[in-house]
Protein backbone atom coordinates (compact mmCIF):
# COMPACT_ATOMS: atom_id res chain seq x y z
CA UNK A 1 0.00 0.00 0.00
CA UNK A 2 1.48 3.42 -1.31
CA UNK A 3 1.90 5.70 1.99
CA UNK A 4 2.08 8.91 -0.35
CA UNK A 5 -1.54 8.06 -2.33
CA UNK A 6 -3.14 7.51 1.11
CA UNK A 7 -1.80 10.41 3.01
CA UNK A 8 -5.12 11.93 3.36
CA UNK A 9 -7.03 9.24 5.19
CA UNK A 10 -4.16 8.67 7.19
CA UNK A 11 -4.11 12.35 8.04
CA UNK A 12 -8.06 11.89 8.63
CA UNK A 13 -7.61 8.81 10.76
CA UNK A 14 -5.31 10.51 12.94
CA UNK A 15 -7.60 13.66 13.80
CA UNK A 16 -10.49 11.43 14.14
CA UNK A 17 -8.27 9.48 17.46
CA UNK A 18 -6.74 12.66 18.43
CA UNK A 19 -10.56 14.01 18.85
CA UNK A 20 -11.71 11.17 20.18
CA UNK A 21 -9.00 11.25 23.02
CA UNK A 22 -9.76 15.00 23.73
CA UNK A 23 -13.17 14.29 24.13
CA UNK A 24 -12.44 11.78 26.69
CA UNK A 25 -10.45 14.28 28.89
CA UNK A 26 -12.83 16.68 28.09
CA UNK A 27 -15.59 14.85 29.27
CA UNK A 28 -13.55 12.52 32.35
CA UNK A 29 -15.65 9.47 30.42
CA UNK A 30 -12.83 7.18 29.69
CA UNK A 31 -15.31 5.09 28.40
CA UNK A 32 -15.03 7.36 25.13
CA UNK A 33 -11.85 6.09 24.40
CA UNK A 34 -11.98 3.08 22.41
CA UNK A 35 -8.98 1.42 21.41
CA UNK A 36 -10.67 -0.59 18.57
CA UNK A 37 -11.39 2.51 16.69
CA UNK A 38 -8.08 3.12 15.47
CA UNK A 39 -7.74 -0.51 14.66
CA UNK A 40 -11.47 0.43 12.66
CA UNK A 41 -10.03 3.45 11.17
CA UNK A 42 -7.11 1.37 9.72
CA UNK A 43 -9.48 -1.26 8.17
CA UNK A 44 -12.31 1.36 7.12
CA UNK A 45 -10.58 4.59 6.23
CA UNK A 46 -7.06 3.91 5.36
CA UNK A 47 -6.74 0.51 3.38
CA UNK A 48 -8.18 1.06 -0.18
CA UNK A 49 -10.31 -1.89 0.68
CA UNK A 50 -12.24 -2.57 3.57
CA UNK A 51 -10.22 -5.38 5.81
CA UNK A 52 -12.91 -6.90 6.88
CA UNK A 53 -16.39 -8.86 4.82
CA UNK A 54 -18.86 -6.82 6.75
CA UNK A 55 -21.54 -4.31 4.91
CA UNK A 56 -21.84 -0.87 7.72
CA UNK A 57 -25.01 -1.73 9.03
CA UNK A 58 -23.75 -5.35 10.55
CA UNK A 59 -20.81 -3.46 11.44
CA UNK A 60 -22.62 -1.31 13.48
CA UNK A 61 -25.15 -3.82 14.76
CA UNK A 62 -22.30 -6.42 15.83
CA UNK A 63 -19.81 -4.07 17.34
CA UNK A 64 -22.96 -2.34 19.72
CA UNK A 65 -23.99 -5.86 20.15
CA UNK A 66 -20.41 -6.74 21.21
CA UNK A 67 -19.89 -3.47 23.74
CA UNK A 68 -23.83 -4.66 24.93
CA UNK A 69 -22.84 -7.80 25.72
CA UNK A 70 -19.77 -7.10 27.59
CA UNK A 71 -21.06 -4.33 29.88
CA UNK A 72 -24.11 -6.61 30.77
CA UNK A 73 -21.71 -9.23 31.62
CA UNK A 74 -20.14 -7.15 34.17
CA UNK A 75 -23.45 -5.62 35.71
CA UNK A 76 -25.51 -9.31 35.89
CA UNK A 77 -22.82 -11.66 36.93
CA UNK A 78 -20.55 -9.93 38.31
CA UNK A 79 -19.58 -12.91 40.08
CA UNK A 80 -18.17 -14.91 37.47
CA UNK A 81 -14.49 -15.32 37.04
CA UNK A 82 -12.92 -12.33 34.15
CA UNK A 83 -11.72 -15.64 32.57
CA UNK A 84 -14.86 -17.56 32.10
CA UNK A 85 -16.80 -14.50 31.35
CA UNK A 86 -14.06 -13.75 28.81
CA UNK A 87 -14.66 -17.75 27.45
CA UNK A 88 -18.57 -16.73 27.01
CA UNK A 89 -17.96 -13.25 25.29
CA UNK A 90 -15.86 -14.84 22.78
CA UNK A 91 -17.97 -17.54 21.94
CA UNK A 92 -20.53 -15.02 21.76
CA UNK A 93 -19.15 -12.84 19.55
CA UNK A 94 -18.28 -15.53 17.28
CA UNK A 95 -21.99 -16.86 17.20
CA UNK A 96 -22.79 -13.20 16.07
CA UNK A 97 -20.78 -13.02 13.25
CA UNK A 98 -22.01 -17.03 12.11
CA UNK A 99 -25.73 -15.79 12.61
CA UNK A 100 -24.72 -12.54 10.29
CA UNK A 101 -23.06 -13.77 8.06
CA UNK A 102 -19.91 -11.12 8.41
CA UNK A 103 -16.64 -10.95 9.83
CA UNK A 104 -15.85 -8.13 11.46
CA UNK A 105 -13.57 -9.64 14.57
CA UNK A 106 -13.44 -6.11 16.18
CA UNK A 107 -16.13 -7.18 17.71
CA UNK A 108 -14.04 -9.31 20.46
CA UNK A 109 -12.14 -6.35 21.58
CA UNK A 110 -15.50 -4.69 21.90
CA UNK A 111 -17.01 -7.54 24.01
CA UNK A 112 -14.01 -8.98 26.39
CA UNK A 113 -12.33 -5.17 26.96
CA UNK A 114 -14.87 -3.81 29.15
CA UNK A 115 -14.71 -7.12 31.28
CA UNK A 116 -10.84 -6.28 31.23
CA UNK A 117 -11.43 -2.70 32.85
CA UNK A 118 -14.48 -3.61 34.88
CA UNK A 119 -16.79 -1.14 32.74
CA UNK A 120 -20.28 -0.61 34.30
CA UNK A 121 -21.20 2.08 32.61
CA UNK A 122 -23.64 2.49 29.68
CA UNK A 123 -21.47 5.52 28.19
CA UNK A 124 -19.44 2.68 26.53
CA UNK A 125 -22.11 1.10 24.04
CA UNK A 126 -23.19 4.27 23.69
CA UNK A 127 -19.91 5.83 22.81
CA UNK A 128 -19.23 2.56 20.22
CA UNK A 129 -22.26 2.98 18.50
CA UNK A 130 -21.67 6.75 18.15
CA UNK A 131 -17.50 6.27 17.00
CA UNK A 132 -18.67 3.50 14.72
CA UNK A 133 -21.57 5.35 12.96
CA UNK A 134 -18.82 8.24 12.54
CA UNK A 135 -16.53 6.20 11.23
CA UNK A 136 -19.11 4.16 8.86
CA UNK A 137 -20.03 8.15 7.46
CA UNK A 138 -16.64 8.90 6.78
CA UNK A 139 -15.94 5.67 4.91
CA UNK A 140 -19.24 6.90 2.44
CA UNK A 141 -17.70 10.38 1.91
CA UNK A 142 -13.81 8.90 1.32
CA UNK A 143 -16.04 6.34 -1.18
CA UNK A 144 -17.41 9.51 -2.97
CA UNK A 145 -14.35 11.14 -3.20
CA UNK A 146 -12.54 8.05 -5.07
CA UNK A 147 -10.13 7.37 -2.03
CA UNK A 148 -11.56 3.94 -1.59
CA UNK A 149 -13.44 0.99 -3.25
CA UNK A 150 -16.82 0.61 -2.74
CA UNK A 151 -17.33 -2.26 0.35
CA UNK A 152 -17.87 -5.30 -1.87
CA UNK A 153 -19.69 -7.16 1.23
CA UNK A 154 -20.62 -10.92 0.07
CA UNK A 155 -22.73 -13.21 3.14
CA UNK A 156 -20.65 -15.76 4.20
CA UNK A 157 -21.62 -18.77 6.12
CA UNK A 158 -19.65 -22.37 6.88
CA UNK A 159 -21.75 -25.20 7.00
CA UNK A 160 -23.45 -25.56 10.48
CA UNK A 161 -20.63 -28.74 11.49
CA UNK A 162 -18.09 -26.90 9.45
CA UNK A 163 -18.43 -23.68 11.42
CA UNK A 164 -18.88 -25.39 14.96
CA UNK A 165 -15.46 -27.08 14.40
CA UNK A 166 -13.66 -24.13 13.24
CA UNK A 167 -14.94 -22.18 16.40
CA UNK A 168 -14.50 -24.73 18.85
CA UNK A 169 -11.06 -25.00 17.90
CA UNK A 170 -10.64 -21.14 18.18
CA UNK A 171 -12.40 -21.21 21.16
CA UNK A 172 -10.58 -23.77 22.85
CA UNK A 173 -7.27 -22.11 22.35
CA UNK A 174 -8.65 -19.22 23.24
CA UNK A 175 -9.45 -20.59 26.66
CA UNK A 176 -6.33 -22.45 26.84
CA UNK A 177 -3.50 -19.36 26.49
CA UNK A 178 -6.03 -16.28 27.25
CA UNK A 179 -7.91 -17.94 30.86
CA UNK A 180 -4.39 -18.65 32.70
CA UNK A 181 -3.11 -14.89 31.88
CA UNK A 182 -5.99 -13.08 33.22
CA UNK A 183 -6.11 -15.55 36.50
CA UNK A 184 -3.43 -15.44 36.91
CA UNK A 185 -3.18 -11.23 37.08
CA UNK A 186 -1.25 -10.97 33.70
CA UNK A 187 -4.27 -10.16 31.68
CA UNK A 188 -1.52 -7.82 29.21
CA UNK A 189 -0.65 -11.24 27.44
CA UNK A 190 -4.10 -11.30 26.30
CA UNK A 191 -5.09 -8.18 25.65
CA UNK A 192 -8.56 -7.90 23.05
CA UNK A 193 -6.20 -6.48 20.46
CA UNK A 194 -4.14 -9.74 20.47
CA UNK A 195 -6.86 -12.07 20.48
CA UNK A 196 -8.77 -10.32 17.60
CA UNK A 197 -5.09 -10.65 15.39
CA UNK A 198 -4.90 -14.20 16.50
CA UNK A 199 -8.18 -14.79 14.81
CA UNK A 200 -7.97 -12.80 11.97
CA UNK A 201 -4.78 -15.03 11.82
CA UNK A 202 -6.51 -18.58 12.40
CA UNK A 203 -8.34 -18.39 8.55
CA UNK A 204 -6.71 -20.74 6.35
CA UNK A 205 -5.99 -17.76 3.20
CA UNK A 206 -4.81 -15.09 5.54
CA UNK A 207 -2.04 -13.61 3.86
CA UNK A 208 -0.17 -12.34 6.41
CA UNK A 209 0.87 -15.94 7.78
CA UNK A 210 3.28 -16.17 5.17
CA UNK A 211 5.02 -13.25 7.23
CA UNK A 212 4.29 -14.01 10.59
CA UNK A 213 7.59 -12.50 11.94
CA UNK A 214 6.04 -8.98 10.66
CA UNK A 215 2.45 -9.88 12.18
CA UNK A 216 4.38 -10.13 15.60
CA UNK A 217 6.87 -7.25 14.81
CA UNK A 218 4.16 -4.95 14.45
CA UNK A 219 2.13 -5.45 17.18
CA UNK A 220 5.21 -5.65 19.54
CA UNK A 221 6.21 -2.70 18.12
CA UNK A 222 2.86 -1.35 18.81
CA UNK A 223 3.35 -2.05 22.83
CA UNK A 224 6.48 0.08 22.80
CA UNK A 225 4.93 2.58 21.12
CA UNK A 226 2.15 2.37 23.36
CA UNK A 227 4.11 2.56 26.57
CA UNK A 228 6.17 6.05 25.19
CA UNK A 229 3.25 7.41 24.97
CA UNK A 230 1.49 6.22 28.33
CA UNK A 231 4.77 7.00 30.11
CA UNK A 232 4.83 10.74 28.40
CA UNK A 233 1.21 11.26 30.02
CA UNK A 234 1.95 9.82 33.33
CA UNK A 235 5.72 11.08 34.13
CA UNK A 236 6.27 14.49 32.27
CA UNK A 237 2.49 15.24 32.43
CA UNK A 238 1.79 16.13 29.15
CA UNK A 239 -1.78 16.03 27.18
CA UNK A 240 -2.88 13.27 26.24
CA UNK A 241 -4.12 14.32 22.74
CA UNK A 242 -1.26 15.58 21.67
CA UNK A 243 0.81 12.02 22.68
CA UNK A 244 -2.28 9.86 20.74
CA UNK A 245 -0.95 12.68 17.80
CA UNK A 246 2.68 11.38 18.04
CA UNK A 247 1.73 8.11 18.86
CA UNK A 248 -0.27 7.64 15.79
CA UNK A 249 2.35 9.07 13.62
CA UNK A 250 4.41 6.43 15.18
CA UNK A 251 2.01 3.87 14.65
CA UNK A 252 1.91 4.70 10.78
CA UNK A 253 5.34 5.13 10.13
CA UNK A 254 5.73 1.30 12.01
CA UNK A 255 3.19 0.31 9.55
CA UNK A 256 4.67 1.45 6.82
CA UNK A 257 8.21 0.25 7.75
CA UNK A 258 6.89 -3.01 8.37
CA UNK A 259 4.73 -2.85 5.49
CA UNK A 260 2.70 -4.60 7.44
CA UNK A 261 -1.11 -2.70 7.92
CA UNK A 262 -2.45 -4.73 10.38
CA UNK A 263 -5.32 -2.98 11.95
CA UNK A 264 -5.09 -4.03 15.50
CA UNK A 265 -1.90 -3.09 16.06
CA UNK A 266 -3.52 0.34 16.16
CA UNK A 267 -5.77 -0.79 19.13
CA UNK A 268 -2.81 -1.56 20.96
CA UNK A 269 -1.16 1.82 21.16
CA UNK A 270 -4.49 3.31 22.51
CA UNK A 271 -5.18 0.42 25.12
CA UNK A 272 -2.15 1.70 26.97
CA UNK A 273 -3.78 5.12 27.48
CA UNK A 274 -6.46 2.80 29.66
CA UNK A 275 -5.18 -0.64 31.45
CA UNK A 276 -3.73 0.36 34.87
CA UNK A 277 -0.42 1.55 35.01
CA UNK A 278 2.55 0.24 37.67
CA UNK A 279 5.74 -0.93 35.82
CA UNK A 280 5.95 1.08 33.03
CA UNK A 281 7.38 -1.71 30.38
CA UNK A 282 5.25 -4.56 31.75
CA UNK A 283 2.90 -3.72 29.19
CA UNK A 284 5.35 -3.38 25.86
CA UNK A 285 6.79 -7.08 27.53
CA UNK A 286 3.92 -8.59 27.79
CA UNK A 287 2.17 -7.34 24.32
CA UNK A 288 5.28 -8.63 22.61
CA UNK A 289 5.25 -12.32 24.80
CA UNK A 290 1.43 -12.50 24.16
CA UNK A 291 1.42 -11.96 20.33
CA UNK A 292 4.80 -14.34 20.20
CA UNK A 293 1.93 -17.04 21.53
CA UNK A 294 -0.82 -15.88 19.51
CA UNK A 295 1.02 -15.56 16.54
CA UNK A 296 2.40 -19.20 17.51
CA UNK A 297 -0.58 -20.61 18.03
CA UNK A 298 -2.47 -18.97 14.84
CA UNK A 299 0.13 -20.81 12.48
CA UNK A 300 0.66 -23.89 14.14
CA UNK A 301 -2.49 -25.30 15.38
CA UNK A 302 -4.57 -24.05 12.69
CA UNK A 303 -4.32 -25.28 8.94
CA UNK A 304 -3.73 -23.08 6.55
CA UNK A 305 -0.88 -20.99 4.18
CA UNK A 306 2.59 -21.34 5.71
CA UNK A 307 5.72 -19.74 5.64
CA UNK A 308 7.70 -21.90 2.90
CA UNK A 309 11.61 -22.09 2.50
CA UNK A 310 10.32 -20.17 -1.50
CA UNK A 311 8.83 -17.16 0.80
CA UNK A 312 11.79 -17.28 2.72
CA UNK A 313 14.41 -16.60 -0.21
CA UNK A 314 11.97 -13.99 -1.58
CA UNK A 315 11.08 -12.26 1.09
CA UNK A 316 13.31 -8.59 -0.27
CA UNK A 317 10.96 -8.85 -3.18
CA UNK A 318 8.57 -6.36 -3.28
CA UNK A 319 6.10 -7.56 -5.31
CA UNK A 320 5.41 -10.51 -4.11
CA UNK A 321 1.63 -11.48 -3.86
CA UNK A 322 2.53 -12.24 0.18
CA UNK A 323 3.54 -8.87 0.16
CA UNK A 324 1.32 -7.29 -1.80
CA UNK A 325 -1.52 -8.42 0.53
CA UNK A 326 0.21 -7.70 3.85
CA UNK A 327 -2.24 -4.74 4.49
CA UNK A 328 -4.49 -7.55 6.55
CA UNK A 329 -6.80 -8.25 3.68
CA UNK A 330 -7.78 -11.48 3.46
Amino acid sequence: MSFQKRWLPILLAGVFVVAMVGASVLTGSPEVLFPEMTAILCGAWIQPRQAWNVNRPRMLALMTAGAVFGLVMNLAFPGIPLPVRAVIGYAFCALCMNVVGADMTPMLSAAILPMLLGTDSWVYPVAVFVLVALVELGQVALERAGLREPIDYQPFRLPAKKALASWTRRLVVFALFAAPAYATGNPFLAVPPLLVAYTELTRPDFTLRLRPWRAWAVLAVAGVIGTLARNAVVTLGLPSPLVAAFAFAALVLAWNGLRTWLPPAGAVVLLAFLVPWQNPWIYAVEVALGAAVWVTAALLLFPGIRPTRADKDTSSASNTPAEGAESANA
